[in-house]
């Protein structure tokens, strides 16, 4: 019989024993769980220009903990509650036993938070992209202003678009170029904490208060610029499971100029000035493991809005878009997306071209120009009242690519953009809406990066109207939301 040598028992016993008391460890944790424990007190340090009362309110749920279980549990939500607030970079929790550790209630603990503020003050300059814009930009901002978490930041930036001009025998291409200006002051709603009235603090539960003045150069496909002054105030939330709500009154002056010596008589009616008086509410929810390129997960955004509060802007306008994506195996994922939007006048008014929708373009509908489906009045894309649009992407692993963030891509796009005529009935606008929609497919490359998604495809349309102006071959795409 083969012997084991006493070297090699005697590591198999400690083993053995690693393991039987990482058991016990795990079984006493799990058993002590449910120990009747309560606090003592809760001390908090390295707070230097944040009031202790905003601290205290977004604490003050660990007191109501009756075991260690629920010690545990609350301590980690505060830190959470506390990294959200904005203020701080650091936090971390302890527990330590009291000098007097046995009392009428039971067992006592002290809860310790330390935490290390981040910078108050900030400068940035740099470049962001969004659906339509490339925009360089700079930003200052004061972080816990007052000590309650407020911030006041200002920020300008220029946003330029290459694409393909108008006048196609002018030029190859051109660039819109716009220009957006903000100063605006931000503050969580926390409640002075009180023994009588039990609160759980929202840090994500905000006020904003801004000014901002924009313009926007629309000659790529509208002969007009645009320029907007205006104040706006918001009240947010913002939960990681339920979604996020924004609710807003936005008042601006704007103003529809320097049009086009060949502009459309539809652009011309609408320049001048007008003042637009407006409620919103957004909503949305963001479940996708990746926002650029998800493999998992669902996206959803609604927003509504009603102008009319004065001024001399009448509509109400809805609009909403939905994202899911589904893993299908070995690096490939189907991903699905719809959109829609309406927007009706009021008391006998019209739509204008600055409040209808434009669509089509290579993050909604590719292998059209940029705003190029739906209503045309000679160059110009005028917008439409109501659309649609749904989209069918199939992402595929790239030999030798496997572990990089970038995918092989294979589309089918389909569309609608259409004005609504007060004149026929609901039906009648409903069939117009659905009748012939707008359809492209192709494939491509989808590139991630940490901040936007860069998409190269080469697109075939398959149908189109006939005022769509269509794009075949290859198109470019840069954003952050991709139909």
């Amino acid at each position: 019989m083969e012997q084991i040598p006493p070297s090699a028992a005697s590591g198999t016993d400690a083993i053995f024993e690693i393991q039987r008391e990482s058991r016990r460890l795990k079984d006493l944790v799990t058993n002590s769980q449910e120990r009747a424990l309560h606090v003592n007190s809760i001390r908090i340090e390295g707070v230097e220009h944040t009031r202790r009362s905003v601290v205290e309110a977004l604490v003050k749920p660990i007191l109501e903990s009756q075991n260690l279980g629920d010690i545990v549990a609350e301590s980690r939500e505060a830190c959470q509650r506390l990294g959200r607030l904005g203020v701080f970079r650091d936090v971390g929790v302890t527990l330590d036993t009291p000098t007097d550790s046995f009392g009428a209630s039971g067992e006592l603990v002290d809860v310790v938070l330390t935490v290390k503020e981040g910078p108050r003050f900030y400068a940035r300059t740099g470049a962001d992209f969004s659906n339509y814009d490339t925009t360089t930009n700079v930003t200052t901002k004061i972080s816990n202003a007052l000590g309650a978490g407020e911030c006041l930041e200002a920020n300008a930036s220029y946003a330029v678009q290459p694409s393909v001009a108008l006048n196609e025998s002018a030029a190859a291409f051109t660039s819109e170029t716009g220009s957006y200006f903000q100063v605006l002051c931000s503050k969580p709603l926390i409640p002075t904490p009180t023994f009588k009235r039990p609160n759980r603090a929202d840090p994500d539960a905000r006020i904003e208060f801004a000014a901002y003045s924009t313009n926007r150069n629309m000659l790529l496909h509208m002969s007009h610029e645009e320029q907007a002054k205006g104040l706006a105030a918001r009240y947010k939330t913002a939960d990681p499971y339920y979604g996020s709500h924004e609710f807003a009154y936005d008042v601006a002056w704007r103003h529809l100029h320097n049009v086009a010596q060949d502009g459309s008589w539809s652009v011309r009616q609408d320049a001048g000035h007008t003042l637009k008086s407006a409620i919103s509410h957004i909503y949305s929810r963001d479940h996708r493991n990746d926002p650029m390129l998800p493999t998992a997960g669902s996206y959803v955004r609604t927003r509504e809005e009603l102008s009319g509060l004065g001024g001399d802007v009448k509509f109400v306008k809805g609009e909403a878009e939905g994202q899911w994506a589904f893993s299908l195996g070995n690096g490939f994922t189907l991903a699905t997306s719809i959109r829609g939007g309406l927007v009706l006048p009021l008391l006998g008014q019209r739509t204008r071209v600055n409040d209808r929708f434009l669509f089509g373009g290579p993050n909604s509908i590719r292998g059209f120009r940029q705003s190029g489906i739906g209503p045309m009045d000679k160059k110009d894309a005028i917008g439409g009242d109501a659309y649609w649009g749904a989209g069918l992407s199939l992402f595929t692993p790239l030999p030798y690519l496997v572990d990089k963030p970038m995918k092989g891509h294979f589309f089918v796009n389909s569309g609608t953009l259409v004005p609504i005529n007060t004149g026929d009935t609901v039906q009648q606008n409903a069939q117009r809406l659905i009748a012939s929609p707008s359809v492209s497919a192709g494939l491509g490359l989808a590139v991630r990066f940490s901040i936007l998604r860069l998409e190269m495809n080469y697109c075939l349309p398959l149908a189109a109207g006939m005022t769509d102006r269509i794009k075949p071959g290859f198109q470019f795409g840069i954003g952050i939301s991709y139909m």
